[in-house]
């Protein structure tokens, strides 16, 4: 009974552990969702502001070629340079609108982008859960030397659910491996990143 009491107390020991171990990086992939949020929004927000600006100045332009009026005895020059400064400014300002709401639409893509595929909450899956699970009857396949040992003895080393899976097939039954050729590229390089996460 004392080594049974020791199982059980080992396995809520370690359920509690895990929850708490998947509860902080589910946690710590909010904080980086809510960075990148924070980030697209700080330049959403500034091209908006571009965007309200520029449409203003616009209508100033309209309003300066429909209702502006020159005096007749003003020179030619002068009324030329008036208009082409005027429709310089109109270019100017419509590129101006145009780049900006292009620009928050890129950000706000981007981010979405980002949301959707490099930043996911890390969820457990249905295989993680059920590794989590113990029962009873798996405190019979601990072996002799921890169902019977003393108190104050050895360390007791439970074999958990799921670990005979992760344990890699033997060579007996693993198929012979394929000789490689010369200009086969199917293998990454050694150092080489295999995502986009880890070049960062």
């Amino acid at each position: 009974n004392y080594n049974r009491e020791n199982f059980k107390f080992d396995q809520d020991q370690r359920l509690e552990r895990e929850t708490l171990r998947l509860e902080m990086q589910v946690k710590r992939f909010e904080l980086f969702r809510e960075d990148v949020r924070d980030l697209v929004e700080l330049t959403v927000d500034r091209m908006d502001v571009y965007h309200l600006v520029g449409a203003l100045f616009l209508e100033f332009c309209i309003v300066l070629f429909c209702e502006g009026r020159v005096q007749a005895s003003a020179p030619p020059f002068l009324l030329s340079l008036f208009l082409l400064s005027n429709a310089c400014a109109f270019i100017y300002l419509l590129l101006a609108v145009w780049l900006s709401m292009h620009a928050s639409i890129a950000a706000h893509s981007f981010g979405v982008r980002l949301l959707t595929r490099f930043v996911r909450l890390p969820i457990p899956s249905v295989r993680q859960l059920e590794n989590l699970r113990s029962q009873l009857r798996d405190y019979e396949k601990q072996g002799v030397a921890n169902l019977l040992r003393l108190p104050f003895q050895d360390r007791q080393d439970w074999v958990q659910r799921g670990e005979d899976e992760a344990q890699a097939p033997s060579s007996s039954s693993a198929p012979p491996a394929s000789r490689p050729s010369a200009n086969s590229t199917s293998s990454p390089r050694k150092g080489a990143p295999t995502s986009l996460l880890d070049q960062t």
